[in-house]
């Protein structure tokens, strides 16, 4: 069915696209107000001129061949070309025009040009193509590793810096999933924390430690955020990744400084009663043995304070090679030292170790062309798991000072312990045992 003529000449005066006839010299015979408006030509100013006249120069070939293209064709195939128009004001209108062929008809006689306005498109897509590139630079040029898995754990994107991080390549990690950087043994709590963090749904921060394809391990800060499609279905996640070794190292240091005396290494008052603390709360009985070097102020009068510290590094050195397996050794004043110990079965095993250590810490000290004397005296004491720790301490601080009083280079259990208290244990021990 044919359109009336009116109805013909309504739609082509309302097209937003322009429409265009050219004789086969490329004479423009007719132009659609749109194809004028699309130009900044007032109506018919485009009528009678070359078309040619009309195109960029850079797009001159490409018109040619595409005008001769679709003379010398039929079947007016539909072939968009993208040519730059001259504008009424001067300038260029970027345009999409196809182009078909209807020499032979006799109501048209000529080619009927199409004629799109893209540049508003263009110019779109050209952002769009500068945006992505920018962000792949900004990916790539990271200093933060960036991963992205399937909901399985397999790598489906890693940029340059996270395959830096694991040792490998990225086109390596994509024959890999997350799973493959983890030990063995943490594997399967690292399965199920996956499956426990779709189910969430929400971005997570955890410090986790991979193991690089050398074999190096490296600890890293994941913030991972889940990866959903539009009705919710977990389709894998993205990790924006931080090594973060070095200050794992440098934490786990200063933590270890915070728990440790400065010049012997030993640990420090702080870290003596979190020992006791967890001693205590296991219910035995525990023993402390405080102990006080003979003569160490003449030490750093005749020698120098210098001298002075080398003793006491040595004293910490001697204590620490002769206490038992689970024993704490610890500095809690200027020569004054402390072992913490719940695996004595009897009292004399105590007495025993303070004579060891008397008698270690009698040895002389050689430090260069100096020799060093020094003795030790030692107060033993003890105490369940319903006292604390500060009695227990007590307690071998009156021992010690019973032994200093008693002529130096002794050992001395505390009275309590000595007595009623030990007895006590004795014997519920005897009474569970026969039980």
């Amino acid at each position: 069915m044919e359109l009336p003529d009116e109805l013909a000449r309504a739609i082509v005066s309302h097209s937003s696209d322009g429409l265009v006839v050219l004789d086969a010299d490329g004479t423009l015979r007719y132009a659609s107000p749109a194809a004028d408006a699309m130009l900044g030509y007032e109506p018919g100013g485009t009528a009678g001129r070359n078309a040619f006249d009309l195109v960029h120069p850079d797009d001159q070939v490409g018109a040619l061949e595409g005008f001769e293209s679709t003379m010398g064709s039929s079947d007016s195939r539909r072939l968009p070309l993208l040519l730059r128009l001259a504008r009424g004001d001067g300038g260029w209108q970027q345009t999409e025009i196809i182009a078909t062929n209807h020499v032979d008809d006799e109501r048209v006689r000529g080619l009927l040009l199409n004629i799109r306005d893209v540049e508003r498109s263009m110019r779109t897509e050209e952002a769009l193509r500068q945006s992505e590139a920018h962000h792949r630079l900004i990916v790539e040029l990271a200093r933060e590793g960036i991963w992205t898995v399937d909901a399985a754990g397999q790598t489906t994107f890693a940029n340059r810096a996270m395959a830096q991080m694991l040792d490998t390549t990225v086109s390596e990690m994509l024959e890999h999933g997350i799973l493959d950087f983890l030990d063995e043994e943490i594997r399967a709590a690292a399965v199920e924390g996956l499956d426990d963090f779709f189910k969430a749904g929400v971005t997570r921060e955890n410090d986790v430690e991979l193991t690089t394809r050398t074999g190096r391990k490296v600890w890293t800060r994941m913030n991972v955020s889940p990866i959903t499609d539009h009705v919710g279905i977990h389709l894998g996640a993205v990790a924006l990744v931080t090594d973060i070794t070095e200050r794992r190292a440098l934490e786990l240091r200063l933590e270890a400084d915070a728990r440790q005396d400065a010049l012997t290494g030993v640990a420090n008052r702080t870290a003596l009663f979190e020992a006791l603390g967890a001693k205590l709360a296991t219910g035995h009985r525990v023993a402390a043995l405080y102990i006080d070097l003979d003569g160490f102020k003449n030490v750093n009068d005749v020698f120098g304070h210098a001298v002075g510290d080398e003793v006491l590094r040595t004293v910490a050195a001697r204590l620490s090679g002769v206490i038992r397996t689970g024993d704490v050794v610890a500095r809690v004043g200027g020569d004054e030292f402390v072992v913490i110990s719940d695996s004595f079965q009897h009292p004399a095993e105590a007495v025993a170790l303070g004579c060891r250590i008397r008698d270690v810490l009698a040895r002389r000290v050689s430090l260069h062309s100096t020799h060093v004397d020094v003795g030790a005296s030692v107060g033993i004491a003890f105490v369940m798991s319903d006292s604390d720790a500060d009695t227990l301490l007590s307690d071998a601080d009156q021992a010690l000072y019973c032994a200093k009083r008693a002529g130096r280079g002794r050992v001395e259990l505390s009275k309590a312990t000595a007595t009623a208290s030990w007895a006590a244990w004795s014997s519920s021990r005897i009474e569970r045992t026969s039980a």
